[in-house]
């Protein structure tokens, strides 16, 4: 998959991998459109990067997601590359004190069911482009063995690799492929103060759009690459390892 000259959309652009992605792209794309919420952030990544059009979404609200896909596949009709990166995660088990009830649905809202709208909402405009387009998915190794705690972030990454590989069958005979990044722990907001041993979000980007280019339709990133061979060996020693976070 040539990412050369192509309108992109990805979310969740404004800090961290959607950021390193956004960095890394704008100098050979011929525009990229960036969800996130934060207006100040949009702001300043508009003004960094001359080819960036930004758009305010809450990808939790369902109407709002709606709108603002409406207005971008209006204005930007030849986006032919989306890239699902936006993901958010709580920490607490469900036996801590500071546990949130709401944050469930949150979670669930952002990281799973925003991506699979998404993905509905762009599969017509893309099969209209009657030309090569992808979409991509990022997911996490705790999709594959989660950790003790973040029970609910690892649901939703497993449960949008399983869409992610279900949707590829779908588009088989389509010109749309589908890409899954499977992420390491990376030094992004969102782990901040947690985990040793984290990837760099220009490394993430780096191995993500390589793996695009090579058309490598599961693209384990960084220490993910080693969940395949060790999963081989001995499953049980792979679980223990994810259990620990």
């Amino acid at each position: 998959m040539n990412l050369q000259d192509k309108t992109l959309l990805i979310t969740g652009g404004t800090s961290g991998i959607g950021y390193a992605l956004v960095k890394k792209l704008s100098t050979t794309s011929k525009t990229i459109i960036v969800i996130a919420r934060n207006p100040v952030h949009l702001e300043k990544i508009k003004t960094e990067f001359p080819n960036v059009h930004t758009y305010k979404c809450a990808l939790a609200n369902k109407i709002d997601l709606e709108k603002t896909f409406s207005e971008i596949i209006n204005n930007h009709p030849d986006i032919s590359v989306v890239i699902n990166n936006a993901g958010i995660q709580s920490t607490p088990t469900f036996l801590d004190k500071d546990f949130n009830f709401d944050s469930i649905e949150n979670e669930i809202s952002v990281n799973l069911m925003a991506p699979i709208r998404i993905c509905a909402l762009m599969l017509g405009p893309l099969l209209n482009l009657k030309a090569p387009a992808a979409i991509v998915n990022i997911t996490s190794g705790l999709g594959l063995y989660p950790k003790k705690n973040s029970a609910v972030y690892c649901a939703t990454k497993a449960g949008l690799r399983n869409f992610t590989q279900s949707f590829r069958y779908q588009l088989e005979e389509t010109p749309i492929k589908v890409f899954e990044a499977i992420m390491p722990l990376v030094d992004t907001p969102m782990t901040h103060g947690r985990g040793k041993g984290k990837i760099s979000p220009d490394s993430a980007a780096n191995a993500i759009i390589k793996g695009i280019e090579n058309d490598d339709e599961e693209i384990f990133v960084g220490k993910a690459k080693l969940i395949p061979l060790v999963s081989r060996i001995s499953p049980s020693l792979m679980a223990a390892i994810m259990k620990a976070g």
